[in-house]
């Protein structure tokens, strides 16, 4: 059974859970729970045998590793989730690079004490954001081709964040929406997001402006009033 370790949050491990739960391997979860500070982790930091010792990290047997994307592509080659042919290995190198860079585009403005501020540029630019995606997706199955790969796990994951942030953002983005409805009618993904293994909250780290808690929570939406609530997934 692996064993996968990681603060008590969504992060960079969902991703993995996902891919685990899809393959079908037995896992069990090591939380770092945030509340404790990080000395239970740099206790046991540089005791587990790795090159890079980081969370969240992933023991297999032998096999000892961190990097989130080196452990769902060590993964995905045991779940035989890997590229069909060249083509489609190569629209799987160039759709990581994409997936990351949206990452990176959205997941630090979380943590960004200006939030207020930089969430309706965000949501602006979105459409552009996701042009490419739309387009690719409108002529594949998945990012790599008809076949999916690692990768898909990761931008699910991520489009699953924005949706949470601004609801409703993607239903114009067709292609996109699509993609993300038929990743999560996957009868794995589905059973796993139904069982008691999946905690939707907190997506990000309890530092962060948003997603560091429950935001769908009416108790924190502030003092209750319009302008609290309008920050918060659960207004109307």
């Amino acid at each position: 059974m692996m064993l996968l370790a990681y603060w008590d949050l969504r992060g960079l491990v969902e991703p993995i859970r996902l891919i685990l739960e899809y393959c079908g391997i037995e896992y069990e979860m090591k939380v770092f729970r945030q509340a404790d500070g990080r000395e239970p982790w740099l206790q046991v930091k540089n005791t587990i045998g790795m090159d890079y010792p980081n969370l969240p990290y992933l023991v297999d047997g032998d096999v000892k590793m961190s990097e989130s994307l080196a452990m769902m592509k060590y993964i995905a080659r045991k779940g035989k989730l890997t590229p069909a042919s060249e083509e489609e290995q190569i629209n799987l190198d160039v759709a990581e690079g994409a997936v990351v860079d949206f990452h990176m585009a959205f997941t630090p403005m979380c943590y960004n004490s200006d939030f207020e501020n930089l969430k309706g540029p965000f949501l602006e630019k979105l459409p552009e954001r996701l042009s490419n995606f739309n387009q690719v997706l409108g002529k594949r199955s998945w990012l790599a081709g008809e076949n999916l790969t690692y990768i898909d796990f990761r931008f699910a994951e991520v489009l699953d964040h924005v949706e949470l942030c601004y609801p409703g953002c993607l239903d114009n983005i067709t292609n996109v929406k699509n993609y993300k409805n038929k990743f999560e009618a996957l009868e794995k993904i589905a059973a796993y997001k139904k069982s008691d293994r999946f905690n939707k909250w907190p997506l990000n780290g309890a530092i962060a402006s948003w997603g560091g808690k429950n935001e769908e929570d009416p108790a924190n939406c502030g003092d209750g009033s319009a302008a609290a609530k309008s920050c918060c997934s659960c207004a109307d």
